[in-house]
């Protein structure tokens, strides 16, 4: 368990489509463990920059951008940008064809992942979730979980997900940009998804949604005995 802290550190990284939200979320509330969901803030910084209409090559406008942009997490998922609440809207088209390209950019990884820290600093545990938590953001975390399945399973996900507010995508669509997400955070230089050597593995191909989160909280019970 962490240094001085009663309450475990729970860092979970997975490619886009892995569940990794949902499951965080629902491990949070059996563990009564608080949950941060870095990628929602990946997807504020991402909007803020689409409303600005910032050139990403464009560091000092990125930088000014970072420094008087405000991302709030309040209950319920709710998600705000500079006070406006933006959960629906951070889940647009728009914003997943560019959060990628986004989250490369390195000022913006230093500033979310300082952010990130503090938060994760804070007495009381935390499981956290996203793609460089493990590595960069919580590399003292308790437990170190990667969540993956295939890309027709999570292209399955999403397109499900999508359909539930009303946006119909071909599998073949969500598929395509599932690949390319894949690719990018891969192979970025600052922070690269990765899978840390003393990560569990959990392939979540064609498991339900109880059955991922029961073998997550396996995992987290069996080595808090």
């Amino acid at each position: 368990m962490s240094e001085g802290n009663n309450y475990p550190k729970i860092a979970i990284d997975g490619p886009a489509g892995a569940g990794k939200s949902t499951v965080a979320r629902e491990v949070s509330r059996r563990l009564k463990v608080k949950y941060l969901d870095t990628g929602a803030m990946y997807r504020a910084i991402t909007l803020k920059v689409i409303r600005e209409n910032i050139d990403l090559a464009d560091s000092e406008a990125l930088e000014r951008v970072l420094r008087k942009t405000k991302i709030g997490l309040g209950e319920d998922k709710r998600v705000f940008l500079d006070g406006e609440d933006v959960t629906e809207e951070i889940r647009s088209s728009h914003v997943n064809e560019l959060v990628s390209p986004v989250s490369c950019i390195s000022p913006v990884r230093r500033h979310l992942v300082s952010m990130q820290q503090d938060i994760a600093d804070q007495p009381g545990g935390i499981i956290m979730e996203g793609r460089d938590i493990a590595s960069r953001v919580m590399p003292d975390a308790d437990y170190k979980i990667y969540l993956d399945a295939s890309i027709e399973e999570r292209a399955k996900r999403r397109c499900k997900e999508q359909l539930e507010k009303g946006i119909a995508l071909s599998l073949e669509e969500v598929a395509a940009v599932i690949k390319k997400r894949d690719h990018i955070d891969s192979r970025r230089e600052d922070s690269p998804l990765t899978i840390v050597e003393d990560a569990v593995v959990v392939d979540t191909t064609g498991m339900t949604f109880d059955q991922v989160v029961d073998k997550v909280v396996e995992v987290i019970n069996e080595g808090m005995r």
